[in-house]
């Protein structure tokens, strides 16, 4: 029982450290050219690009031999997070 509720504990604080923003639903999002061509010209290179389950724009790519992962909110086009692997 003890082992049960610990793996419970370390559950419920690693599932908000994996959770991707959300982004807001838009009839109009920014092309994704715009996200994919912001993120090249700080100096990224671009390894794969999806769109994920918030709605976000999501680049995984490299920057000066760091990898990323990158959203962007795609009713604006703004990079919204940043988070090096």
């Amino acid at each position: 029982m003890k082992r049960l509720l610990i793996a419970t504990a370390f559950a419920a604080v690693a599932v908000p450290a994996l959770a991707e923003p959300s982004c807001e639903a838009t009839d109009a999002p920014a092309p994704v050219w715009e996200a994919i061509k912001s993120f090249e010209e700080q100096g990224g290179q671009v390894v794969a690009f999806k769109i994920n389950d918030g709605g976000c724009y999501e680049i995984y790519g490299k920057v000066d031999g760091a990898k990323y992962e990158v959203f962007f909110e795609p009713k604006t086009g703004e990079e919204i997070e940043r988070i090096e692997d």
